[in-house]
């Protein structure tokens, strides 16, 4: 049976971040924020040796499966999976515009077909998981609400509950995808309109959420927010998540959290690169005035593989550093 859940306050799917580990800590710090796989391709999900170490979830929950994919039986599969690995959603990428997704025949360029993406979602539904769609606007450099609004039409076909909008056109051509991400500009308003067209649907705003005073401020007109980067650059403001979104007691960065999350991560060395088991407690560090001697000396200690001290040099970072 699928269980209620809030999706107030997502963390938004990002290839290379949102791993396993970076879901760990994600859910060590804020207990409420709905949480996203990287996009695994259903092929890579379906064949791949190394799955456990791409899709184990560890009942970080709530947390959502995102597969990309445009193959019918695939994605039933793959929704199985999600199902086996006790996740709570299987999400469809609809928005990703880079040109090894196009090639793949799945992300953004699929919106051009909208019954191809109805067909899909039908595919990852049934009565134990939520089959939700992640997608753009609509595709090249002019917004067009007709074509957004009849997308998203073909789609409630399926009784679909739950949509995510990045609320940019995809650019599929002489742009990159970090410049997908900026140069496409913005509309909420397409995002308001569709939501009032389509009340039985619930629409997540993704796209230039930079920090969670508007997060805050956009849950007044919007169902839901979904943001990045400004996890992946620093994860320590999940913290505030809970206290400003769901009005919980303020939690504080401790030892404690370094701690859990290093009893978490030290057994599976060995069976895991170090870069990949640290890689999100190292976003801390960005953009953070001189922070470049912890970067040295970490480098240094895990090239010795010195995890003890790892774990010392991030606790005395955290404890000068007032991160949020």
């Amino acid at each position: 049976m699928k269980k209620e859940i809030s999706r107030k306050f997502c963390v938004a799917p990002m290839m290379g971040y949102t791993t396993p580990y970076a879901r760990k800590l994600y859910r060590i710090l804020s207990s409420n924020s709905f949480l996203f796989s990287e996009m695994i391709a259903t092929k890579s999900l379906i064949h791949s040796k190394s799955r456990e170490n791409i899709i184990d979830n560890d009942f970080n929950n709530p947390v959502a499966l995102q597969v990309g994919g445009s193959v019918i039986n695939e994605l039933t599969k793959s929704s199985k999976i999600a199902i086996d690995y006790n996740y709570d959603e299987i999400n469809l990428n609809v928005g990703c515009p880079s040109k090894a997704v196009q090639k793949g025949s799945f992300g953004a360029c699929l919106m051009r077909d909208k019954i191809l993406v109805r067909n899909c979602i039908e595919a990852l539904q049934n009565d134990k998981i939520e089959a939700t769609l992640k997608c753009r606007l609509g595709l090249g450099k002019e917004l067009n609400y007709e074509f957004f609004e009849e997308f998203i039409d073909e789609i409630s076909k399926t009784g679909i509950k739950f949509i995510y909008v990045h609320a940019r056109n995809a650019i599929l051509s002489g742009i990159s995808p970090q410049g997908n991400r900026t140069i496409p500009p913005l509309n909420y308003d397409f995002v308001k309109k569709i939501k009032n067209k389509y009340p039985n649907i619930t629409f997540i705003l993704n796209g230039g959420i930079d920090n969670l005073d508007q997060a805050k401020s956009l849950l007044k007109e919007f169902d839901g927010v979904m943001l990045g980067r400004l996890i992946k650059n620093n994860p320590f403001v999940l913290k505030e998540v809970d206290k400003i979104i769901f009005k919980e007691k303020d939690k504080l960065i401790d030892e404690t959290i370094i701690n859990n999350y290093f009893e978490y991560i030290k057994p599976k060395l060995g069976f895991e690169s170090m870069f990949r088991l640290l890689s999100p407690l190292l976003n801390i560090f960005f953009s953070v005035p001189h922070s470049k001697t912890y970067k040295s000396k970490i480098n240094n200690y895990m090239k010795e593989q010195k995890i003890n001290l790892i774990e010392d040099l991030l606790i005395k970072f955290v404890s000068e550093k007032n991160l949020s």
